[in-house]
Parts: structure tokens; C-alpha cells; sequence
């Protein structure tokens, strides 16, 4: 098993160097998005599309502290025991989760999204400082949806309680984000369609994934941060790199996904649990996490 606490604690969610690449953004080489989420560090995502969410780079360079500093202090209610022991129905122990919802371009919070999760009818909806209280949620390996009027959703993986305690930072990407990014490879996006951003750490370059769905071919970065159709990962100087599927059917969901490492470079495996399976859920990105290697 490749793992660094399998991954995950160090690299949640990069999403912010690349949502507006065509518009100018000094911040988004600059900053790391390194941003503490109690004892976990948490990464925005950096890489997930051509083009960059230039405000949300610069809010995790120069608020990283404060921004989280709001989630972190919703531990008490998202880390309460008592919930925790509410599990004697007769089931699994379920718990309370906390968090807050973040909008693309000025990494702020927004109020008014709706969170689940998936696969149940477990939801709630922010209020005006964008957090929310989801109870009963089943412990282990959860995904949780977001959706807002006027953005794309996400979902997004969390181990239930030992992601959780502390509270969680959730985000949508604005429309026109979305749209800048398909002009930019150029195709077009089907807001009844999902897409799948299959994440690499550790990643040297050369390295591929498939997904057991149709979709557009799949896509990567340069160096330069710019859409690259291709279906081997282009990694940066920080050893991340993703492969994105574009115009994936929900009626096709949910989908496996696998990934490979390049052959004698790096091994790779996926950060969940073998058999997972991923949800697609229209006018959403879904993230599959994978943790690499050098090669033996």
C-alpha cells in the first residue's frame, strides 16, 4: 500500500492554479495552497483545469490561516463523542460533520449551497457564513456533494470520522469558470453531463488512468498550466499532475477508475479502497485520488 496516512492528509483538493489560466494571475505559481485544516494540511488542488482561480490562489497565499481558522473552530460540534455514540440503532456509529462551502473566485464563503451525502438523503444547507451540520453520517469512507445555483458542484472524498474532525472545506467552481476552461481546449460541456479529475501526488510524468465510463478524451497540463489532450499526466515541479474526463454520463455512474504508473519511473495506486466505486452526478467533478512511487 502506497501511503502517506494513505495519502489523503496531504493533499486535499488543489483546486486553484489553473481555473482562469487566460486571465492574468500572479499568485498561482507563487503559493503552495498548503492551507491546515487542524492537524491536516490541506491542499487546494492545484491542477484541475486549463484555466486558474486566480482570487482563490491568492486568498490561500495570503489568508491560509484565517480561512480555515473557521472551520477548525467548528470542531467542537463536527468532533462531538456524543454523536459518535448515537450508533447504537443497531447499525454503524454515525457522527455529526461540519464544514464550510467555498466559492471559486474569491475563495469565500457562499451561502445558499446545498451539501449531501451521496447515496443518502443526509443533506443541509449553508447559511450566510457557509457552513453547515450534516448529522447522522455513516463512519468510513464518505463522498460528499455540493451544488449551488450558477456553479458546477463537486464531489469530493473524506474518511469519516479521521478526515472530519475539525470540520470540512467543500467548494464550488462559478459557470463561467467552467465555460472559460472548455473554450480553452476547446470542447464543449454539457451541464447534464459530470467530469472526473483523477488526482496524482507523487507523479514523474508519463503516468495514465482510465475511467469505466465514456467520456471526451482525456486531458493533462503543461508546464505552463495550459490544457493538453493526452492521456498520459504531464506532473509539475511538486510532483502532482491530473488526468481530467470531460462528458461523462451520470446514467453511467457509478464508475471505477484506475491508475498506472509509467513503466519503470513510478507505481501507482488509487487512495481509497479497492472496489471503490465514484459517483457522477451532472454539472459536478468528482475527485478520484492517486498515490505514486518511485518504481522498485
Amino acid at each position: 500500500m502506497l501511503s502517506l496516512e494513505r495519502g489523503r492528509n496531504q493533499r486535499r483538493r488543489r483546486l486553484a492554479r489553473l481555473m482562469h489560466r487566460s486571465i492574468v494571475c500572479p499568485h498561482a505559481r507563487a503559493c503552495g495552497l498548503d492551507i491546515e485544516r487542524g492537524e491536516l494540511a490541506m491542499r487546494m488542488q492545484a491542477k484541475m483545469f486549463g484555466i486558474v482561480l486566480c482570487a482563490l490562489a491568492a486568498a490561500a497565499c495570503g489568508d491560509t490561516g484565517g480561512g480555515t481558522g473557521g472551520t477548525a473552530g467548528s470542531s467542537g460540534t463536527g468532533g462531538s463523542g456524543g454523536t459518535a455514540g448515537t450508533g447504537g440503532t443497531g447499525g454503524a456509529p454515525t457522527l455529526t460533520v461540519t464544514g464550510t462551502v467555498f466559492e471559486d473566485e474569491a475563495f469565500a464563503p457562499i451561502a445558499g449551497a446545498t451539501v449531501g451525502v451521496v447515496g443518502t438523503s443526509i443533506s443541509d444547507t449553508t447559511d450566510a457564513s457557509g457552513q453547515f451540520t450534516l448529522e447522522n453520517v455513516p463512519s468510513g469512507e464518505v463522498f460528499f456533494s455540493t451544488a449551488a445555483a450558477g456553479h458546477w458542484g463537486t464531489v469530493d472524498f473524506y474518511d469519516v470520522p479521521g478526515e472530519t474532525v475539525g470540520g470540512i472545506d467543500l467548494i464550488v467552481i462559478a459557470d463561467a469558470a467552467i465555460d472559460a476552461f472548455a473554450g480553452a481546449i476547446p470542447r464543449t460541456l454539457d451541464p447534464s453531463d459530470g467530469i472526473v479529475d483523477i488526482t496524482y501526488e507523487g507523479a514523474e510524468g508519463g503516468e495514465t488512468g482510465t475511467i469505466s465510463a465514456a467520456s471526451d478524451a482525456a486531458l493533462t497540463f503543461d508546464a505552463d498550466d495550459l490544457p493538453v489532450v493526452q492521456d498520459s499526466v504531464i506532473a509539475d515541479n511538486e510532483g502532482f499532475g491530473d488526468l481530467v474526463f470531460t462528458s461523462v454520463d451520470p446514467a453511467q455512474g457509478p464508475i471505477t477508475a484506475t491508475a498506472t504508473g509509467a513503466s519503470g519511473v513510478t507505481v501507482c495506486e488509487l487512495d481509497q479502497s479497492p472496489g471503490t466505486t465514484y459517483p457522477i452526478i451532472a454539472k459536478s467533478l468528482t475527485f478520484v485520488y492517486a498515490i505514486c512511487a518511485p518504481a522498485p
